[in-house]
């Protein structure tokens, strides 16, 4: 769907680095879940690099179930290692996991600090799934006033840390899993330095008290 495949597979290949110490997840869009076999082997052949590590579901759709069981069928070949669903909750996730074999590892959503879903993120928690929060600096012309949100900022100076790294501390003090995004290798630098501090429980609350139910995507 993102057009990269074959340049990130080609840069795994040239990386030096092994296979199994890189995660490689693609996704199925949903007007490809009609021909989920054949845009999985498209996939594989694109990246070229053995097998990938996890095939998601972009959202739900009508054609979502057919989808992730070309999606199972790729992991009992050893294709694909395990399955993943995005801007999936709990309406949605009571419909589908009876549907399905194999549970999905990820579920994949929109959880900033405006938007923090918390009793979707304990239904799935609940499911032993784990949850991926995607924008999770805002995105979309949202991240400025997250980073400059005046209780992120004021926890940012007591840690000697950016906005950026509080907010991802916070994510990964709430068990969810984060992939900040950025084309500047300062700023991915900056996104790795959040393991040597933990957060008070005073300012993992006063951030839960900044939710506002604001959700800046439709799925």
């Amino acid at each position: 769907m993102y057009d990269n495949e074959e340049e990130v597979g080609r840069a795994i290949r040239d990386s030096n680095i092994a296979r199994e110490e890189i995660f490689v997840i693609t996704k199925l869009y949903p007007s490809q879940y009609k021909r989920a076999r054949q845009e999985i082997e498209k996939s594989v052949k694109k990246l070229n690099i053995g097998y990938v590590d996890m095939m998601m579901l972009h959202h739900p759709s009508s054609d979502d179930v057919y989808a992730y069981k070309e999606i199972e069928q790729a992991i009992k070949e050893k294709k694909v290692r395990c399955a993943g669903i995005s801007c999936y909750y709990v309406n949605e996730l009571s419909y589908f996991l009876p549907k399905i074999e194999i549970l999905p590892a990820l579920v994949q959503n929109e959880l900033p600090p405006y938007y923090q879903d918390e009793e979707v993120v304990k239904f799935i928690h609940s499911k032993n799934i784990d949850v991926m929060a995607w924008y999770p600096l805002g995105g979309r012309g949202y991240t400025f006033s997250i980073l400059n949100d005046p209780t992120i900022v004021s926890i940012a100076n007591k840690y000697h840390k950016t906005s950026a790294q509080i907010v991802l501390r916070w994510y990964v003090e709430r068990g969810v899993i984060v992939i900040p995004g950025s084309s500047d290798i300062k700023h991915m630098e900056e996104n790795l330095n959040i393991f040597d501090f933990n957060l008070s429980q005073d300012d993992m609350e006063n951030i839960k008290k900044l939710n506002r139910n604001e959700k800046h995507d439709w799925y």
